[in-house]
């Protein structure tokens, strides 16, 4: 039995049609309906042990792998996102909270509400026993030709030479700088929005942006000054290392827009993320130095 406000979460994608296969609920997207998929999909598990899987990312929390399935109109290539429940406590806590899968679909509506894309959702998977998750998943289409945003600034725009490379280098900063913008704009808050969350298509120079990892995104009636802090010192910190001064700083302009153009202002901005990254940094380091790992052990 799938909690109420799972069921909402779900119901909103209208492209979903729930079924039910064993102990797992489905819900799947209509193209999908009638083929062998469905029943492959009905223990996504199985999906890992395929010959042609491969794993993408495998920690305590989360599993992900890119899987080739055949349907109708040949081979299509699905990312599926297994949310571990490796605790007495997390499964309790599931009572009363959605799962990562039905949060990730959730936070796949708020993009797409706010004109921000991400990947297109193809099915989302739940095991529950006596009300309490003990797993979930969430599959998606791969994104072709996808890269994340610092592959693609180092292999595709970095070694571009001359003014046609310059420009290719400027375009892709404000189309980045504008994603954030209108995100913030509308509210929406991802919690993770480092640059290999951020997968980058190119078409003719012009590129466009897709979200990843959504089941921390979140809409507000308006976004907090410390939250779109918060998202630039993670873009800053990972896909900052890559970039020049200036290229930062034109980032944060278009970012601004009219707000750069008070020197106050643009000071503020710069010395918040600034800090901010010091204390990340501080903190990172402090919880990888051996003498506290001495200290604990």
């Amino acid at each position: 039995m799938l909690p109420s406000r799972g069921r909402t979460a779900i119901e909103m994608l209208a492209d979903l049609v729930p079924l039910k296969r064993g102990a797992s609920s489905i819900w799947i997207d209509r193209k999908f309906i009638g083929q062998p998929v469905v029943d492959l999909i009905s223990d996504p598990d199985r999906l890992f042990t395929g010959k042609e899987c491969l794993i993408v990312k495998d920690q305590k929390k989360i599993k992900v792998a890119r899987i080739p399935l055949e349907v109708s109109e040949g081979v299509c290539r699905i990312y599926v996102k297994r949310y571990n429940v490796f605790s007495v406590r997390s499964r309790l806590v599931s009572l009363l909270v959605q799962s990562g899968a039905v949060r990730a679909l959730r936070g796949a509506k708020i993009l797409k509400n706010a004109g921000i894309a991400t990947a297109k959702s193809v099915a989302v998977v739940e095991f529950r026993r006596w009300g309490m998750v003990s797993k979930s998943f969430y599959l998606t289409e791969e994104i072709i030709g996808g890269k994340t945003a610092d592959a693609y600034w180092c292999n595709d725009l970095t070694p571009a030479p001359g003014s046609t490379g310059f420009g290719r280098r400027r375009r892709f900063i404000k189309g980045l700088a504008l994603v954030f913008q209108e995100l913030h704009r509308c509210g929406v808050y991802h919690n993770d929005l480092k640059d290999a969350n951020i997968i980058v298509t190119a078409e003719k120079d012009n590129e466009s942006f897709y979200l990843l990892d959504i089941e921390g995104v979140r809409r507000y009636s308006e976004l907090s000054h410390r939250r779109r802090i918060k998202n630039l010192v993670q873009l800053y910190r990972t896909l900052g290392h890559f970039l020049r001064r200036t290229e930062k700083l034109y980032f944060l302009k278009i970012y601004l827009g009219s707000v750069f153009t008070s020197g106050l202002a643009k000071r503020h901005w710069v010395m918040q993320v600034l800090s901010q990254s010091r204390r990340r940094d501080q903190k990172k380091m402090r919880l990888q130095s051996p003498w506290r790992h001495r200290q604990i052990t």
